[in-house]
């Protein structure tokens, strides 16, 4: 849960907010799936395609 702050000042008799900050209690980590990765680099289907290089249409059909 994230605290916000607001900072107000008065313009022309109006309340008007001029900045707010976020104040998070602890980072947020996204820890990459490292067994998945793995699987993947080891697996024998191709991993994405170059786009120098024109793939032949047996290729793609199958």
């Amino acid at each position: 849960m994230s605290i916000i702050r607001s900072s107000f000042e008065n313009i022309k008799g109006h309340r008007t907010e001029i900045s707010r900050k976020t104040y998070k209690k602890e980072d947020r980590h996204f820890h990459r799936e490292a067994k998945s990765q793995k699987a993947q680099l080891l697996s024998k289907h191709q991993h994405g395609t170059r786009k120098d290089v024109k793939i032949k249409i047996n290729r793609k059909l199958t």
